[in-house]
C-alpha cells in the first residue's frame, strides 16, 4: 500500500482537529473523547503524575507494504523493532524514555513483549529477546528472557543472569505473585525433564500436541532466577497467566488431545488444584473471536482487546464475567433444563459506538491494547486509532495526491479503501465515555502492550496446602466422588444407594469395577529422535501412552488413590474383564506432590453443563455417608463413616490411601460376613501371562512386585502383544505327542506346519512377517482392512470378481478381448479389520471368538486358548488406541 504523502499527513492533523471541534467535549474514539494535547483542556490531576509504560513498534507489513495482522497466539515468534519506553506522567508533553535499548544498544534489531507491572507500582516485568546472530541455525539463535526495571533504582536486568541457563529455553509471559515469586510460561519442563530421566530417556522438552514445537507450560522463578520449579503439565501450550485477587492464578490453556480448545483455567500458585475456569465449549471454534492481552478490571472481569484470532490488527474492548458464568452463554448454577441464556451473556464491549471485528470498516476506530487503572476513577489507558479513509487523487486535478479522510457518512457512501490505522495513546473514561489523548497518533506506530505504574493492593497469598510425605514420594492424592455421577445425573439403574449395598448387590453386578490411570508419553523433538508417523499404528489420534496402573472403584462409584505426582495422565472407566466401559477421558489432570485433587465424576464430551470448575454445575449426585460413626448399610462393621464421606473416603481414612496396581486386582473388602459370604477374589496378573520372557512384560519386575510413581506399563505391539500369537499352545497326547497346534500364528499364517501354502485361518494372518507397510502383518490384518486371499495352483493370491463395469478406451469405448466381448473390471474383495483403535468393547467380536463358540457360525472353538491375563493385557493396548509403539525409543532406527 502506497505509505502516506506529506499532504496526507496534513490532512490528517486537520482532521483530528476538525474531529475535536464537531464533536467539542466528545472526542473521535468509539466512545468519544476530550481534545487533544494543548487544545485548551485542562489536563486530569490524576493522570499527571502516573508513570506509564508502553511497548511500540512499527505497523506489521510484508514485503510488499501490506499491512499483516499478528499471528494468533504466536508465543515464541520473532519480530524485531519493538521499544519499551515509560514516562514518568500520562501526558503528551512527558518525556517518553527507552529503556529497552540499554540492553543491546541503541538500534538494534531485538524484539520485546509480555510487559506487566509489580503492584506496588516500582517495576517492570517484560519478555525480551536478542538480536538474531548471523550464519547461525535456528535452535541457535537467542530465547526469549525474563527482564526487569526498576523504576527507583533506573536499573534494567535479566531475571535468569546466567547466559547459558537464560538461554535453556523460551521464557515469556511473566507475572508477579504475592509471595513475592514470578510465574511465566516457558518451555523450559524442568520436573518433566528430570522424570524423563527417571523413564531411562534423555532430557528434552517435549513438543507440544499442536505440532508447533516445545510445549510452553507455567513455571514460577525467584525475583533473582533462582528456584525454577514447573508448575503445570499440560501436553499443548499454556500461556497469559494473570493474578486473582483470591491469589489463584488464570491463564490460557490450550487443550489439544484429539481437540482444539482454548479456554481459561486457574490452579493455585505452587499449581495445585488446577482447573478449568472458562470457556471449554464457546471458546472452541477457530473462527470465534479471543480476548488478547487479557487483564483484571478492579472489578474482577477479565478486560482485553477482542478480536479475530488470524486477520484483525486491532478489535474491540471486551469485558468476561468470568466470576458467575463459565461460558459465553452459561451461569456458574446452570443446568441442560434450564432456557439458555444469549450466546455473548458474559460478555460486556465497553465502548458506546459499536467497534467492527468482522473485517468490515469499523467507523468507531479500533483498539490495540488496553489496561485499566486502578484508581477508582473506572478508567482505562488505551490504545486506539481512528477510522480513515484513502480518498484518490482527482484526476482533474494536476498534482493532486492521495489523502485519507474521515470515516464521515460522506466518505463512507463513496465505499473508499481504508487507510491503515494511526494509534495514539488515549485515556479513556468508562463513566462518561471520553478519551484524552497521553500520546497523539502518529503514522505507521502501534502499540502492543501498555502498563500504569500505579501502587494497587496486592492479591491474597495462598500458601502451600500439600501432604508432605507423600510429596515426598512423588505422589499426590485423586479422589473421585462417583463414576457413576455424569453431568450431575446418577447413570446407575438402581442408584447408588442401593448399588453400593451388598446385600443387594455383588461385585459382579456392579458395572464399574476398576479405574484405570493412563499417562501421556513426551514425544521427543525431531533432533533428540526423529521417528516415523507409522509408529501410531492404525491411529495417531491418541499418540503415545502409558498405564500407571489400575486401582479398585469402591461400590458407590468412589475412587480415592495415590498417583504420580507433576505427569499428564487421565483416567478410564472398567469392568470385570478389564475393558474400558467409559469414553475416553480427552483431557489431561495433574497433582502437585502432596496434593488432593477431587472431582465429582464424569461429564458427557458434548455437554455444556459446568464441569471441573470447583462451585459450578450441579451437587454431585454421591452425597456420601448420611450420618457419623456407623458403616453403610451392610458392609464390614470397622469401615464406619463419617457423614458427608464417600466409600473411597472411608476406606483411605481407615486403611490407608490405595495404592494403584500394575495387575488388576480385587479383594471383597465390604461386604459384612454376616449378611452373606464375601466375593470371590479376582485377579488379572501379568505373572499369569504363560511362559512370558521378561522382556515380554509390559512392566517391570519391580512394578509388579510393588507399585511406585515411576511404574509405567508400556505396551508396543510387536513386543508385547506379537508374542501372544507366537506363543506355542500345543495340546499334547498321553504319550506325548503333540495332538493339535493350537498357536495362533500357525492356524493363521499362509503355510501350515509342512511350509505348504494355505489360507490363513478366517482370513486372518498373524504372523510377523514383513510387508510393503511399516507394519508385520498381523498388524495390518488386525487394525487395517485387507484383501480376501484365495490358493490358485499353489499360490496364494488375492481373489478377484467382476466388479460389474468394463474396461474402456479414452474415449469411453468398450475394449473388447479376442472373442469380441467386453472385458470385466475386476476388484479385490476387502476384509474387515478385526479390532479397532477406538478400544476393547469396539473390537468386541474379536473376544467373542475367544469365550464363545457357535458350532454354526464357528469352525474353530477358540475358548481356553487365551486366558483371563492374556487377555486383559490385549484389552488394555487396544483401550489406550491401539498403538503399534508406545515408547517412541523403542521404534527401530
Amino acid at each position: 500500500m502506497k505509505q502516506p504523502s506529506s499532504t496526507a499527513a496534513f490532512e490528517f492533523s486537520r482532521l483530528w482537529l476538525a474531529c475535536a471541534a464537531a464533536l467539542g467535549v466528545a472526542g473521535c474514539g468509539g466512545g468519544g473523547g476530550g481534545g487533544l494535547s494543548g487544545g485548551g483542556q485542562e489536563p486530569d490531576p490524576v493522570v499527571v503524575d502516573l508513570p506509564i509504560a508502553y511497548i511500540q513498534r512499527a505497523l506489521p507489513r510484508d514485503e510488499e507494504g501490506e499491512l499483516l495482522a499478528p499471528q494468533a497466539f504466536d508465543r515464541d515468534g520473532f519480530l524485531p523493532g519493538a521499544r519499551l519506553f515509560i514516562k514518568d506522567r500520562a501526558t503528551d508533553d512527558a518525556l517518553a524514555t527507552n529503556i529497552s535499548d540499554r540492553a543491546f544498544g541503541e538500534g538494534s534489531e531485538y524484539d520485546v513483549k509480555d510487559l506487566s507491572a509489580h503492584p506496588d507500582g516500582d517495576r517492570l516485568l517484560f519478555a525480551m529477546r536478542a538480536p538474531e546472530l548471523e550464519d547461525v541455525d535456528e535452535d541457535e539463535q537467542p530465547s526469549w528472557n525474563i527482564w526487569e526495571y526498576n523504576l527507583a533504582l533506573d536499573s534494567l536486568r535479566r531475571v535468569i543472569d546466567s547466559d547459558i541457563l537464560a538461554e535453556q529455553a523460551d521464557d515469556i509471559n511473566p507475572r508477579y505473585l504475592a509471595d513475592g515469586r514470578i510465574v511465566f510460561a516457558s518451555t523450559r519442563q524442568v520436573r518433566s525433564r528430570a522424570i524423563l530421566l527417571d523413564d531411562n530417556k534423555p532430557q528434552y522438552a517435549a513438543e507440544s500436541e499442536s505440532g508447533d514445537g516445545p510445549a510452553f507450560v507455567l513455571h514460577s522463578m525467584n525475583d533473582d532466577g533462582s528456584d525454577i520449579r514447573q508448575l503445570s503439565y499440560n501436553q499443548s501450550h499454556e500461556w497469559d497467566p494473570l493474578l486473582l485477587d483470591d491469589g489463584r492464578v488464570l491463564f490460557t490453556r490450550a487443550d489439544n488431545y484429539r481437540n482444539n480448545r482454548i479456554s481459561y483455567y486457574t490452579m493455585r500458585p505452587d499449581g495445585t488444584d488446577l482447573r478449568l475456569h472458562y470457556g471449554y465449549h464457546t471458546r472452541l471454534d477457530d473462527e470465534k473471536p479471543w480476548l488478547f492481552n487479557p487483564e483484571l478490571l478492579p472489578d474482577g472481569r477479565l478486560v482485553g482487546i477482542y478480536k479475530p484470532r488470524n486477520d484483525l490488527l486491532g478489535g474491540d474492548m471486551l469485558a468476561i464475567n468470568h466470576t458467575d458464568y463459565v461460558e459465553d452463554n452459561r451461569a456458574v448454577t446452570s443446568t441442560e433444563e434450564e432456557t439458555p441464556l444469549p450466546e455473548d451473556a458474559a460478555l460486556n464491549t465497553l465502548t458506546v459506538l459499536p467497534v467492527v471485528i468482522d473485517g468490515e470498516i469499523s467507523r468507531h476506530g479500533e483498539f490495540s491494547a488496553l489496561t485499566p487503572l486502578y484508581d477508582g476513577t473506572n478508567r482505562l489507558l488505551v490504545s486506539w486509532s481512528q477510522c480513515r479513509l484513502i480518498e484518490p487523487a482527482d484526476p482533474d486535478v494536476e498534482g493532486s495526491d492521495e489523502r485519507y479522510v474521515p470515516c464521515t457518512d460522506e466518505y463512507m457512501a463513496q465505499e473508499l479503501e481504508a487507510a491503515p490505522p494511526v494509534y495514539g495513546l488515549w485515556v479513556y473514561n468508562l463513566d462518561d465515555n471520553l478519551q484524552q489523548p497521553v500520546i497523539v497518533p502518529d503514522e505507521d506506530v502501534y502499540y502492543t502492550d501498555i502498563v500504569t505504574l500505579e501502587p494497587r493492593a496486592p492479591a491474597e497469598y495462598l500458601a502451600p496446602e500439600v501432604d508432605q510425605e507423600l510429596a515426598a514420594d512423588g505422589l499426590g492424592v485423586l479422589h473421585i466422588r462417583s463414576v457413576y455421577d455424569l453431568d450431575g445425573e446418577d447413570t446407575t439403574t438402581a442408584g447408588i444407594e442401593n448399588l453400593r449395598d451388598p446385600a443387594q448387590f455383588s461385585a459382579d453386578e456392579r458395572p464399574a469395577r476398576f479405574l484405570r490411570l493412563v499417562k501421556a508419553v513426551s514425544e521427543p523433538p525431531n533432533e533428540i529422535l526423529n521417528f516415523p508417523g507409522s509408529a501410531f499404528g492404525a491411529s495417531s489420534a491418541q499418540r503415545f501412552k502409558e498405564i500407571l496402573g489400575y486401582v479398585p472403584i469402591e461400590p458407590d462409584g468412589s475412587v480415592k488413590t495415590l498417583v504420580p505426582a507433576d505427569v499428564a495422565f487421565t483416567v478410564s472407566v472398567v469392568d470385570g474383564a478389564g475393558r474400558r466401559i467409559s469414553d475416553r477421558h480427552e483431557h489431561w489432570l495433574q497433582v502437585r506432590p502432596g496434593e488432593t485433587f477431587e472431582c465429582q465424576g464424569c461429564h458427557e464430551d458434548g455437554s455444556a453443563i459446568p464441569h471441573g470448575r470447583a462451585g459450578a454445575g450441579p451437587e454431585s449426585i454421591n452425597a456420601g455417608a448420611p450420618t457419623t460413626g456407623v458403616p453403610f448399610p451392610n458392609t464390614e462393621p470397622a469401615l464406619f463413616a463419617d457423614m458427608g464421606e464417600t466409600m473411597a473416603e472411608v476406606y483411605a481414612r481407615i486403611a490407608g490411601i490405595r495404592r494403584p496396581s500394575v495387575d488388576i486386582v480385587y479383594e471383597d473388602e465390604w461386604t459384612d460376613p454376616a449378611v452373606r459370604p464375601k466375593d470371590a477374589p479376582l485377579s488379572y496378573a501379568y505373572a499369569d501371562v504363560p511362559d512370558a520372557e521378561p522382556a515380554q512384560l509390559p512392566t517391570s519386575e519391580a512394578c509388579l512386585a510393588n507399585w511406585n510413581a515411576e511404574c509405567r506399563i508400556v505396551v508396543n505391539y510387536p513386543d508385547q502383544i506379537q508374542p501372544l500369537w507366537d506363543k506355542p499352545r500345543l495340546v499334547l497326547a498321553e504319550d506325548g505327542s503333540i495332538a493339535a497346534d493350537n498357536t495362533c500364528s500357525s492356524c493363521h499364517s499362509p503355510a501350515d506346519v509342512d511350509g505348504l501354502v494355505q489360507i490363513p485361518a478366517g482370513q486372518l494372518d498373524l504372523t510377523a512377517s514383513e510387508n510393503n507397510s511399516p507394519h508385520i502383518t498381523s498388524y495390518r490384518n488386525l487394525l487395517f482392512t485387507h484383501n480376501e486371499l484365495e490358493v490358485v495352483d499353489g499360490v496364494l493370491q488375492e481373489v478377484l470378481i467382476e466388479s460389474g463395469e468394463f474396461e474402456t478406451d479414452e474415449d469411453g469405448e468398450l475394449i473388447l478381448d479376442e472373442a469380441g466381448n467386453p472385458i470385466p473390471i475386476l476388484v479385490t474383495v476387502p476384509v474387515s479389520r478385526t479390532m479397532s483403535p477406538a478400544g476393547a468393547w469396539a473390537s468386541g467380536s474379536f473376544f467373542e471368538t475367544l469365550n464363545s463358540f457357535d458350532a454354526e457360525q464357528m469352525t474353530v472353538d477358540h475358548r481356553g486358548l487365551l486366558n483371563a491375563a492374556e487377555q486383559k493385557l490385549i484389552s488394555e493396548w487396544l483401550d489406550i488406541g491401539a498403538q503399534y509403539y508406545n515408547n517412541p525409543f523403542d521404534v527401530p532406527d
